[in-house]
């Protein structure tokens, strides 16, 4: 999170320069760079956090490079409008990254709740989690994601089965969906479920004996 909020706030301090021909140019090149770093991570959201990294990188480069390698007001307005046009494709990957994935989340949270709530009542009490997650931390999905499915569980679960989600039973309940717990709204894409144990290979019969001979018929006189 730490290097959205400064990149946010280095683009605040530079909107303000000064926007003349070579500051439209830089822009327009670093859109194009930005854009085809997005484009060729495929514009993949779980891979957000690491666009920003590039993104990021890439700002810093800009900003170190102004007034020390290249000087001038010229230099400056072209550093400037470099560093916004990265700024301006990195703000509109991550809000939409930041929405598609809670949008997503909310779905999770959802069907969760209503199989956490079918289960509870064919076993008449709150259900275990039982095949628990390792959650990820990711600051453009992760969180939004997280933020969105564990608020839509305990909505729809508080609704559809409430008997199971409150007094003696509130503990298990949480534990079954809190992503801090490896609940079933944590965020992880690159956990795969474990392989099916596959069924012992049935022992090889023994290969059945070559059907006898028919005797050969006694030759004429």
């Amino acid at each position: 999170m730490g290097i959205l909020v400064m990149l946010i706030g280095l683009f605040t301090t530079t909107i303000t320069a000064a926007q003349g021909p070579f500051y439209r140019i830089a822009k327009n090149a670093a859109k194009f760079a930005a854009q085809n770093a997005w484009n060729t991570i495929n514009k993949d959201c779980t891979k957000a956090t690491t666009f920003v990294q590039i993104v990021g990188d890439a700002v810093d480069n800009a900003a170190k490079d102004i007034g020390t390698k290249f000087r001038g007001r010229s230099a400056e307005d072209f550093g400037h409008g470099y560093i916004d046009g990265l700024m301006e494709i990195l703000d509109k990957a991550v809000q939409k990254c930041t929405g598609k994935c809670q949008m997503l989340g909310t779905a999770n949270g959802k069907w969760s709740a209503k199989m956490f709530c079918s289960v509870a009542k064919a076993i008449r009490k709150t259900p275990t989690f039982t095949v628990r997650l390792v959650n990820i931390n990711d600051t453009v999905c992760g969180i939004p994601y997280k933020m969105g499915c564990e608020s839509e569980f305990v909505s729809t679960a508080t609704a559809e089965c409430p008997a199971y989600t409150r007094g003696k039973n509130q503990a298990k309940f949480t534990k079954f969906y809190r992503a801090a717990d490896g609940g079933s709204c944590s965020y992880n894409p690159t956990a795969s479920p474990s392989p099916a144990v596959s069924p012992k290979a049935a022992p090889a019969s023994p290969a059945s004996p070559p059907p006898a001979a028919a005797p050969s018929p006694a030759a004429g006189g």
